[in-house]
C-alpha cells in the first residue's frame, strides 16, 4: 500500500480505533491490478476523524454520510465512518445513514461481493460474503437479495455491466434475472450518470461484451431503444454477413478508444431500420441513412447531456462515412479534409476501416488504408494546414478595384476551388492575373 494510505490506517489503529482499505482497491489488489485510489473506512466518527488528524488539513467531504477528505502530499484520502444506510430515495442514495461500530454491517450495504471486502494495514483480508473466492470463480454476486440492492440503486445495474465487460466475468443467474426485472429503474437515474458508466465501458477493451449484456438484460431497450431496433435486423445484401446490431458492435470494437469515434461507430447506421427499400433484384438500400442518422444520434446525445463539441464530432464523422468511392482524386480528398476538419479526418479513416473489415469476412480493406496514407500525405499541404489558405484575401481584390460583397465572395470560392485542385496556383501573382483575365 502507499505510504500515506498506511499512515492514515496506522494512525486511527494507534488512537484506538479499526481501519482498513475498502471496495474497489481491495479488489483490485486481489486480482493483481494496481489501485487508482483508496477508499479508507473506520469504527472513528467523523468528529473523532478530525481529531486525530487535527494537525492536518481535512476537508468535509460528506460528513453526513460520514465522510471526512485527508489532505496528505497534494492528494486527498477520503475515510468513511462504518455506517448503515437508511431507506433509499429515487432509487440511488439513503435518506440518512447510521454510524456504526460493525465492519460486517458496513461491507453488507455494498453492491457486489468482490466490492464487499476490507483489508487491514497488515495485509489481513475481511471477507465475509466470499467475494475473493467469487473473484476466483470469475461471478459478479450480489451481497444479500439481488432485487434489494438493484432496487436500493438502479445505478448498480449499469455497474454490474461494467464489472462484467471489464474483468470477464459471469452475471450471477439471481442477479442477471434483478437486471431484467428492474432495468425500467433506469428511467429514473439522472441521465449523466447512466451516460458516466456507458462511456467508461465504450471507451474500454472490447466495448461489444457490454453492449452484448445490455442487450441480454433489457437494459439496452431502457436506455437506447434506437440502438435496440437493429438487433436481428437483416440488412438484404451481399455485402453484409452480420445482422445491423452485430455489424455496429464489430465497428466499435475495431476502432480506438475515444469516445466520440465510438460514438459515431456504435450508431454510424443507426437509421438503416428508417430507411430500408428492397431493391427489383432483392437487395436493401439504405438511402440517406447517414443524414438521417446525424440527426438521430443528435437527438439521442443531447438526451444524455454529452457536450456540443462531441456531439458535432459524432454527427460529421457518421453524415461522411458514405463517401468512400472507389476511387477519389486529391481535390476530392481534399474537399474532404475542410468538410470533416484535419482534426477529425484521420479519425473517420478509422471509422471507415473497421466499417468495411465489419461488412463480411472476406471483404479487403486495403484500398481505404491506402487512401488514408494520401490523406495524411495531403495533410502536409500548406493549403490545409489552415482554414483560410489562399495568398490572396477580400482585402486584396477590393485594391484591385472589385467593391461589391457577392462577387468578391463568388471570386474567393472560385479560387478555392482551383487551389484545391492545383495547390501550385496558390500564388499571389498567379490569382491577381486570373481574376484580372476572367472577372473583368
Amino acid at each position: 500500500m502507499p505510504k500515506d494510505v498506511l499512515f492514515i490506517l496506522n494512525k486511527l489503529r494507534e488512537s484506538g480505533f479499526e481501519a482498513y482499505i475498502v471496495g474497489g482497491s481491495v479488489r483490485d489488489k486481489l486480482m493483481g491490478i494496481e489501485p487508482h485510489d483508496y477508499d479508507i473506512t473506520t469504527s472513528a466518527r467523523p468528529e473523532e476523524i478530525k481529531k486525530v488528524f487535527q494537525d492536518y488539513k481535512t476537508v468535509l467531504v460528506g460528513e453526513d454520510f460520514g465522510t471526512v477528505g485527508i489532505l496528505l502530499n497534494n492528494t486527498l484520502y477520503e475515510v468513511t465512518t462504518f455506517r448503515i444506510d437508511g431507506a433509499y430515495i429515487n432509487n440511488r442514495k439513503p435518506e440518512k445513514v447510521t454510524f456504526s461500530k460493525n465492519l460486517t454491517e458496513d461491507l453488507k450495504r455494498r453492491d457486489f461481493t468482490l466490492n464487499a471486502m476490507a483489508m487491514d494495514g497488515d495485509g489481513n483480508l475481511y471477507d465475509p460474503f466470499h467475494g475473493q473466492d467469487d473473484i476466483k470463480n470469475k461471478i459478479i454476486r450480489a451481497v444479500g437479495d439481488p432485487n434489494e440492492r438493484i432496487r436500493e440503486d438502479a445505478l448498480r445495474m449499469m455497474r454490474a455491466i461494467r464489472f462484467a465487460g471489464r474483468f470477464g466475468f459471469f452475471i450471477e443467474e439471481e442477479l442477471f434475472d434483478a437486471l431484467s426485472l428492474n432495468a425500467g429503474l433506469l428511467k429514473k437515474i439522472a441521465p449523466e450518470r447512466i451516460f458516466d458508466e456507458f462511456s467508461k465501458m465504450i471507451t474500454g477493451e472490447n466495448p461489444s461484451h457490454y453492449l452484448l449484456l445490455m442487450e441480454e438484460t433489457g437494459i439496452l431497450d431502457v436506455i437506447f431503444p434506437e440502438l435496440k431496433r437493429t438487433v436481428g435486423f437483416v440488412q438484404f445484401s451481399p455485402y453484409h454477413d452480420k445482422t445491423l446490431f452485430d455489424h455496429l458492435i464489430c465497428v466499435m470494437d475495431n476502432v480506438k478508444p475515444d469516445l466520440s469515434l465510438r460514438l459515431a461507430a456504435l450508431f454510424h447506421d443507426i437509421s438503416k431500420v428508417d430507411t430500408l427499400s428492397i431493391g427489383e433484384d432483392g437487395r436493401g438500400h439504405f438511402y440517406g441513412h447517414e443524414v438521417l442518422g446525424a440527426e438521430k444520434v443528435e437527438e439521442i446525445l443531447k438526451r444524455y447531456r454529452l457536450p456540443n463539441k462531441t456531439i458535432e464530432k459524432v454527427k460529421i464523422l457518421i453524415l461522411d462515412h458514405m463517401k468512400v468511392h472507389a476511387e477519389m482524386t486529391d481535390k476530392a480528398l481534399r474537399r474532404q479534409i475542410k468538410r470533416v476538419g484535419r482534426d477529425k479526418v484521420l479519425d473517420l479513416y478509422d471509422l471507415l476501416i473497421a466499417d468495411c473489415m465489419c461488412t463480411r469476412a472476406d471483404r479487403d480493406a486495403s484500398f481505404i488504408i491506402n487512401r488514408k496514407k494520401g490523406v495524411k500525405v495531403l495533410l502536409d499541404e500548406k493549403e490545409m494546414k489552415t482554414e483560410r489558405f489562399l495568398e490572396i484575401n477580400g482585402n486584396d481584390i477590393k485594391a484591385m478595384g472589385f467593391s461589391q460583397g457577392k462577387i468578391i465572395g463568388r471570386i474567393l470560392r472560385d479560387l478555392e476551388e482551383m487551389v484545391l485542385d492545383d495547390p501550385e496556383k496558390n500564388k499571389k501573382t498567379y490569382l491577381i492575373d486570373y481574376i484580372d483575365k476572367n472577372y473583368r
